[in-house]
């Protein structure tokens, strides 16, 4: 999977396309494109998100921006798959300010990902190339 960074941000943001579920029963929700953050220790969403989802809240929270703001979000457990990898129980921080999904290390620590500013493109990398790439290390 390849997806082309979003030039509406300065500089271009990395991102990844996903897509959300809550049960067995649900539709699924999507497809979003959520930016890539390696500072962000969690992953928000959009709270219109969770609720069209009709998932249940797990607990209260706060969300402390990058410049020191504090604000209510409520946590939930929802599914998440980006490209062909499904994520079960991802716990996300639904914002109700938001307007964008940010995906944390939460999410990005289970992944493989080739960032590649020089050409914009964010990849997820297939099983076969990240063998290679973790053979080169023994």
């Amino acid at each position: 999977m390849s997806v082309a960074y979003d030039s509406n941000y300065a500089p271009p943001a990395p991102v990844l396309q996903v897509t959300f579920g809550y049960g067995e029963d649900r539709p699924w929700l999507g497809t979003f494109d959520a930016i890539v953050d390696t500072g962000a220790d969690a992953t928000i969403v959009p709270e219109e998100i969770a609720r069209k989802l009709k998932a249940t809240p797990l607990n209260p929270g706060q969300l402390e921006t990058q410049w020191g703001d504090i604000h209510p979000v409520t946590i939930y457990l929802l599914e998440m798959q980006v490209g062909d990898l499904r994520l079960p129980g991802v716990v996300v921080a639904a914002d109700p300010e938001a307007q964008e999904i940010v995906l944390g290390r939460n999410v990005l620590n289970k992944l493989a990902l080739f960032l590649d500013g020089p050409t914009q493109q964010t990849d997820l990398l297939d099983d076969a190339t990240v063998q290679r790439l973790r053979a080169r290390r023994e």
